[in-house]
């Protein structure tokens, strides 16, 4: 499954939405995610001050999908690893949801992929609040892995 259609299946897709409450009427609504934060579409953080009051189109959120995820590239990029491409799509969807502030807090782990050494920074991403918070997440993350 290329990345988009992982983070749709993370985020929630539009049949798991509409069962939950979040796309009706063929538009996705505001929700609150597990922190609280207010989200719409495919993960979509909104900034303060940004509102959707009537919603957005299907095709407004996969824009802002394709937009989060070349963010969360740049951001990867920015980080200086020569990933191979399982790890690069692991930690853009690490970025995608924690952030490349988050992201940089697992120090020990950005080293063993410096290191090139993959077993460890499994341990280390599973040695975390975030492991703990989104467990069955991040296992399907690291089944994805070839490198490991």
């Amino acid at each position: 499954m290329d990345l988009k259609n992982r983070l749709i299946s993370y985020e929630g897709s539009i049949a798991y939405q509409t069962k939950v409450g979040y796309f009706k009427n063929g538009k996705f609504c505001t929700y609150k995610d597990s922190l609280g934060y207010p989200t719409i579409g495919y993960g979509r953080l909104l900034k303060p001050g940004e509102s959707y009051p009537n919603g957005i189109t299907p095709e407004q959120a996969e824009r802002m999908l394709e937009e989060d995820i070349s963010t969360a590239k740049s951001a990867v990029r920015s980080l200086g690893l020569n990933l191979p491409a399982d790890w690069q799509d692991f930690m853009t969807i690490m970025v995608f949801q924690l952030g490349l502030s988050g992201t940089l807090k697992f120090r020990k782990m950005i080293q063993a992929l410096r290191d090139k050494n993959y077993k460890e920074a499994i341990l280390q991403a599973k040695d975390s609040l975030w492991y703990r918070q989104t467990k069955s997440r991040v296992d399907q993350m690291i089944a994805e892995l070839t490198n490991n």
